[in-house]
This record gives C-alpha cells, structure tokens and sequence, in this order.
C-alpha cells in the first residue's frame, strides 16, 4: 500500500490527469472543477521578468474521482520543475447522495 507522502503514479492524456493511485487504490478522474498554476519563485522575476529553473512553478488540478461506489474530491498538483506529482484529497461524500 502507498504511503501518503510516496509519489502517486498518474496517467495524462494531452498533460491532463485522467487517473491516479492514491493509497494503493486506483481513481478515475470523472470532472476537474479547476484547474489553476502558482509560480513560486515570483521574486525571481521582479526585477527583469526572466524565468528561472528555481521558480517552483506548479500546476494544480481539483477533480472529482472515485474507484467503486464513492466520489471522492481531489487535488491533484505537479511541479513544473521536476514532473513530481503530488494527490491530496480534499472532500468526499457517498455516491448514493448524489442521486
């Protein structure tokens, strides 16, 4: 089973998450709510507006996913940088509730 601060494994099509592991269980991603960039090192570029490697720059993906009988939200993060994913999730409510 995966530890929550191992690496999640993640599929993309066109750079977009459509599925993830997360604690051993594979998610297929339903919806993405948003989806949003930070860049990190801001005060890198300050001065002259230049992009750094050190810059930190992230994007962020909220979504619904879920495995069997459960929608589960997500956020979904990848460092620009490295390429690392990181999944946290967020919020989750019984499939049954949504009908």
């Amino acid at each position: 089973m995966a530890r929550s601060g191992d690496a999640p494994e993640v599929l993309t099509v066109g750079g977009e998450p459509v599925e993830f592991t997360w604690r051993g269980r594979r998610f297929r991603i339903h919806s993405v709510l948003s989806r949003w960039r930070e860049a990190g090192g801001w005060w890198n570029r300050a001065s002259d507006g230049n992009y750094r490697p050190d810059d930190l720059a992230k994007s962020f993906w909220a979504v619904e996913a879920a495995p069997e009988g459960m929608l589960i939200t997500f956020h979904v993060e990848r460092d620009e940088l490295s390429g690392q994913w990181q999944v946290r999730k967020a919020i989750s409510k019984s499939a049954a509730e949504d009908e």
